[in-house]
């Protein structure tokens, strides 16, 4: 007797709930994991925010700590200042010594413009002097005031310069020669030169006889103007002229070998002048690093033409108030 065969959905059935319990573990193992990875990711979010917020902290303290306190700023301030007044007191007691000293900014974009402690250096925070208004013999220091003169001159259309002119200006500075300028003191007079100079409170340097005088504050004056660029300096290209000038003056035994020995490679711009026991030095320094400043010295119990009293003081003082 034959077997009925059974009907054909009898097998399809079966198989297609197989196929369907298959598709419906792997569809739950998919959503599994990734539910498990979201999990992961909300897990490890706050980890990698506290390494930024940590990452950022540190950043924020290491730049904290790049620049002083204003605090600390003050206190060193205070520090050099002291410093260098009691240097200064200790100099001028014999009465024969005046000093002006003025720091200028550090140059921008230097060394020295980007240390922590630049804004110590401030312009003329660190300003100070010592017997700076006494009236001394200004000896060829007189010059800048002669120059000065000029330079008014030309720029007010009273004086046209010459080739003659240029000589004997770059023989005054470089050489520190009589003849010019007296030649232009004879020419002027010395109460028109007198008028002028008032305006940027100087007193006058020239007199009806006798040599010419000026306090170490008067030539800081002349100084400032010069570095700024502004009264008698305002023309560029006089200005650099000038500047120029001094830069190659050939007498550098005072503040010039002071700067140099203090930290070498220092340039110096000055004008000095000496007469019978008197040495003077005006001078605009600036160190390898960029820090600039301004320096006054005069002298009147050396000898003749000996800037070794002068040397020894600026030497002192940069180093006081910049370090060695």
């Amino acid at each position: 007797m034959r077997r009925k065969k059974r009907p054909i959905w009898h097998r399809i059935i079966p198989f297609t709930l197989l196929v369907i319990s298959v598709l419906w573990l792997a569809i739950a193992a998919i959503v599994h994991e990734a539910t498990a990875d979201d999990a992961t990711d909300a897990a490890d979010a706050p980890v990698a925010a506290s390494s930024s917020a940590s990452a950022s902290s540190t950043s924020a303290s290491s730049t904290a700590v790049t620049t002083l306190s204003k605090t600390q700023v003050a206190a060193k301030q205070q520090s050099i200042k002291q410093a260098l007044n009691t240097y200064l007191a200790q100099i001028i007691k014999s009465g024969h010594v005046a000093v002006s000293f003025y720091n200028l900014a550090p140059v921008a974009g230097s060394t020295a413009a980007k240390a922590k402690d630049a804004s110590v250096y401030a312009e003329g925070a660190l300003a100070t002097s010592a017997n700076a208004q006494t009236q001394m013999v200004a000896a060829s220091t007189y010059k800048l005031y002669i120059t000065a003169w000029l330079f008014h001159e030309v720029a007010t259309g009273a004086k046209t310069w010459t080739s003659s002119d240029e000589s004997g200006f770059q023989a005054m500075i470089v050489n520190s020669q009589n003849d010019y300028a007296e030649a232009v003191l004879k020419s002027s007079g010395g109460t028109p030169i007198n008028t002028y100079l008032s305006q940027f409170g100087i007193t006058s340097p020239f007199h009806y006889s006798g040599a010419a005088t000026t306090s170490s504050d008067n030539l800081l004056t002349m100084l400032k103007l010069l570095v700024k660029g502004q009264g008698p300096f305002a023309n560029a290209t006089y200005r650099n002229k000038l500047l120029t000038a001094m830069g190659k003056q050939v007498y550098r035994d005072g503040i010039p070998a002071a700067a140099s020995a203090a930290d070498p490679g220092s340039t110096v711009q000055d004008k000095v002048g000496w007469l019978g026991t008197t040495d003077n030095d005006a001078a605009i320094v600036t160190t390898p690093e960029g820090q600039r400043y301004l320096l006054v010295i005069m002298t009147d119990n050396g000898s003749y033409q000996n800037f070794s009293a002068i040397k020894t003081y600026a030497e002192k003082i940069q180093t006081i108030v910049y370090g060695s």
